[in-house]
């Protein structure tokens, strides 16, 4: 795959997952996503880091050991155990695990597959007709880049108007979800709710609009 694609895939599962639309975890994300392509020198991290590139290069097949469980666990379990002693950075280590994760796993639909089990050397690929499989650089990739672009800035809208079960909420106005966005929203905003009906306990009308401000 094209290291774009590689970025707006980790990217956009980062924003989706965490429901955030930071551009700090986003990025930390997205560049995430290319850091699994280390084990070959012509990609974008192996020419950043190529000693690194070399040892993986010399000593194991492309997308083997850096795209496997394998490797995502040990970026987890390195993380967190510098999260329990920073937690300011927590959000960031789940930005860091989620774009490694699915920078490697959107391998899985090209045609050479990776070596998910490693050490291992199946290799998982889907779907199991190799000429329906991603070719890098391909129009079929340029094509799927083009609905990449689209989903991730519609995930990122959703996230920066409070997510997607904020908006969920709006849309079906559940009663726990109306009380949910009123919680988290009360003390910085001016909540305007039109309310009609009756009350459970006497069946009095309720007034059709009713204005709640909290914190101004």
């Amino acid at each position: 795959m094209l290291g774009i694609s590689h970025l707006l895939i980790s990217g956009t599962a980062t924003s989706l997952l965490l429901g955030t639309a930071s551009p700090t975890i986003i990025a930390v994300g997205a560049i995430a996503g290319l850091l699994p392509d280390i084990d070959i020198s012509t990609s974008p991290a192996g020419r950043v880091l190529p000693w690194v590139s070399a040892f993986f290069e010399s000593r194991m097949p492309h997308r083997s050991c850096t795209h496997s469980l394998v490797a995502s666990s040990a970026i987890a379990i390195v993380g967190y155990g510098v999260a329990l002693f920073h937690p300011q950075f927590v959000n960031l280590i789940h930005a860091l695990t989620i774009g490694y994760t699915f920078g490697w796993f959107a391998d899985v639909f090209t045609r050479g597959g990776v070596e998910m089990f490693w050490p291992s050397p199946v290799r998982c690929v889907c779907p199991g007709n190799r000429n329906l499989r991603l070719r890098t650089g391909s129009n079929v990739e340029y094509f799927v880049l083009v609905v990449l672009i689209a989903i991730a800035l519609a995930v990122f809208n959703i996230n920066n108007s409070g997510g997607l079960f904020t908006q969920f909420n709006r849309l079906i106005a559940s009663p726990s979800g109306v009380q949910h966005i009123y919680n988290e929203s009360s003390s910085t905003h001016l909540i305007k709710a039109n309310i009609k009906g009756v009350r459970t306990s006497d069946r009095c009308l309720i007034y059709p609009e009713k204005i709640f401000k909290d914190g101004r």
